[in-house]
């Protein structure tokens, strides 16, 4: 696990949602991440884990509790946070490098340094040959690599990712996680990941959280020591399998 100044980058402390319809989504929900920390939330449908993403992005509001990031409100810290959904959102009237440009425009960037912040992260996540193409001549994996680019055109300190791979084929969806990875080692973010996928979350994560849900809660953490940096073969190797198994069995004993 990446080592800290600040352990506790994101901080949150008995957090609850409630609908108007007295409906509980999630209730006394407490979570810690360190800066820099990748950690997966795993969890059945509707259990709440894109509301608690949203919550701490501030797309949501908060029924109880509180939630800080780096001592900021959600509100407060969204200039240092990035959201990559699980549809790339692509518009498709605008090229890769103006989708990407498009939260530069937002942050009113002036138009040379929104230029070659463009081409930096392109280069970055291998892009730069498809610059002027327009989302209908992408792959499925390219289309995310984009929404990702422009997550990280902002220069984020807290990446959000909700399902982000979900809809790809495993192959793609093994070959992003390597470069997810590869892009974190290289720019330091701290990662909350929403996934359904055990093998993923093992491959990706310093830590896994599971929720139980009606409502939504933290049941138990597992931390995963495995080497670094992560490698495809890693997936092959029986320390990785026997904490597969591992988080499985405990997911399993969740809906028993």
């Amino acid at each position: 696990m990446p080592v800290s100044e600040n352990p506790s980058f994101i901080s949150i402390a008995n957090l609850c949602k409630e609908y108007p319809d007295h409906k509980q989504v999630i209730r006394d929900l407490s979570l810690d991440a360190a800066s820099g920390e990748f950690v997966s939330v795993l969890g059945a449908s509707g259990c709440g884990k894109s509301t608690l993403l949203k919550m701490i992005a501030g797309l949501s509001s908060i029924s109880g509790g509180s939630i800080h990031i780096d001592g900021m409100s959600p509100t407060n810290a969204r200039a240092i946070m990035s959201f990559v959904f699980q549809d790339p959102t692509l518009l498709p009237w605008r090229t890769v490098a103006d989708n990407v440009a498009l939260a530069l425009e937002f942050e009113g960037l002036a138009r040379p340094m929104r230029a070659a912040r463009i081409e930096s992260v392109l280069k970055l996540v291998g892009l730069s040959e498809v610059s002027s193409y327009y989302p209908r001549q992408l792959s499925g994996g390219m289309k995310m690599r984009v929404s990702i680019a422009r997550a990280l055109a902002t220069t984020p300190r807290l990446l959000l990712m909700d399902e982000p791979f979900g809809a790809l084929d495993e192959m793609t969806r093994n070959r992003l996680n390597e470069e997810l990875l590869a892009l974190k080692d290289q720019q330091g973010w701290t990662t909350l990941f929403v996934t359904h996928s055990i093998s993923e979350a093992v491959f990706l994560s310093d830590r896994i959280i599971l929720m139980g849900d009606n409502p939504g809660r933290v049941r138990e953490e597992i931390a995963v020591p495995l080497p670094v940096p992560r490698i495809a073969e890693l997936r092959g190797e029986p320390a990785f399998l026997s904490l597969v198994g591992r988080v499985s069995r405990a997911q399993a004993a969740l809906h028993r």
